[in-house]
């Protein structure tokens, strides 16, 4: 606990403002990735479906979908940053799983670049975190000017 506590603080007082602006981007990209798996849910369950997961297709849609759109949400404007990247991340590599296998697969001509990258922006705000620019950052700076007003 202390190695992440350390690691947290070490993030928190070297993140510069403008990766607050790649995590709001990584956000947006994530809700609009969660529209655009919402309109084109028949795609999704034929993918599904293709992989062998018809029991299971109808509830891993409204599990994506749901997640996607929350958390996407939660990661814009930084509220349990760290939890909704968390989130988020079995989702992005799920995606990655079913572009590869999909029987259509063209590496050039797919999304895979795109969640690939979204995977590794992901993974590094799991590390460092919401940033100064974040409703995490706000309730940190109320409940540490709380503490010392009472001291």
């Amino acid at each position: 606990m202390k190695l992440l506590d350390s690691i947290s603080a070490w993030a928190d007082a070297h993140h510069p403002r403008w990766l607050d602006v790649l995590r709001m981007l990584l956000g947006i990209i994530l809700f609009a990735k969660g529209l655009t798996f919402i309109l084109d849910k028949e795609l999704t369950l034929q993918v599904l479906h293709d992989n062998n997961f018809d029991f299971m297709s109808l509830l891993i849609v409204h599990y994506v979908i749901i997640f996607q759109m929350a958390h996407s949400v939660l990661i814009t404007v930084g509220l349990i940053t760290r939890w909704a990247v968390a989130a988020q991340i079995p989702i992005v590599a799920g995606a990655i799983y079913f572009i590869t296998t999909n029987s259509t697969f063209q590496p050039l001509g797919s999304d895979l670049w795109l969640a690939v990258l979204l995977l590794f922006l992901l993974l590094f705000f799991l590390v460092s975190g919401a940033g100064p620019m974040s409703v995490d950052a706000v309730i940190r700076r109320k409940r540490d000017a709380t503490q010392e007003s009472l001291v």
